[in-house]
């Protein structure tokens, strides 16, 4: 299997990759005014474009996806994926921005705990709970969280680093500035455990 071949095999393993960055990116652009968004309010993106790039890191390709913006027919959304990892999600040029490819592919990652990157989710931990929360870390040392209860949603974006071994640094858009100290395991799940939460949360299991 050549790798275009391999890219459309596995665009339905991206997309479900992507359906939290994408979710939480809706809601931001909903509430402007930290309003929170309903759950379960936000439609579904659908890729209209696919792109291949030559940046590969780790044997994997670099794939770009075009997509529709259900909550704005005026905009088109454009992810770069990495396998089943998140690289960067924005406007519909970021599909086929070859120096961002090549960026991450290059990228030391001076400052950051690999084993912290992607996506981590307190559901499965959640038994009988009102609130969950999610966050997503990316190799460029940005991210963002999630709360969600009853009334609704409200995403955070952030900046993250490790400035010690076992502690993650967050800064809010407000700059305000948290340190939660961490243990990662991987049996039977890879769960990531805080002393201190981070959105209330004190275990994550990792989901991408």
């Amino acid at each position: 299997m050549n790798r275009a071949d391999r890219a459309v095999a596995d665009l339905p393993g991206m997309l479900t990759a992507l359906r939290p960055a994408l979710h939480a990116h809706a809601v931001r652009a909903r509430q402007p005014d930290g309003m929170r968004l309903p759950l379960g309010s936000t439609p579904g993106p659908r890729p209209t474009g696919l792109h291949l790039h030559q940046a590969i890191r780790d044997g994997i390709s670099y794939v770009g996806i075009e997509l529709s913006c259900p909550w704005d027919e005026a905009r088109r959304l454009g992810a770069l994926m990495h396998g089943r990892r998140v690289v960067d999600l924005g406007e519909d040029a970021v599909a086929s921005a070859r120096r961002i490819a090549e960026q991450d592919a290059a990228n030391p990652r001076t400052g950051l705990d690999e084993a912290l990157l992607g996506h981590w989710d307190t559901s499965p931990f959640a038994y009988g709970v009102m609130e969950t929360s999610e966050f997503e870390l990316r190799a460029d040392g940005t991210g963002w969280s999630l709360l969600a209860h009853p009334a609704g949603e409200y995403v955070t974006p952030l900046t993250w680093r490790c400035p010690d071994a076992g502690v993650l640094e967050l800064r809010d858009e407000d700059g305000l500035v948290s340190q939660h100290r961490y243990a990662v395991t991987t049996a039977p799940l890879t769960t990531v455990t805080f002393e201190e939460p981070v959105e209330f949360g004190h275990q994550y299991a990792k989901s991408g």
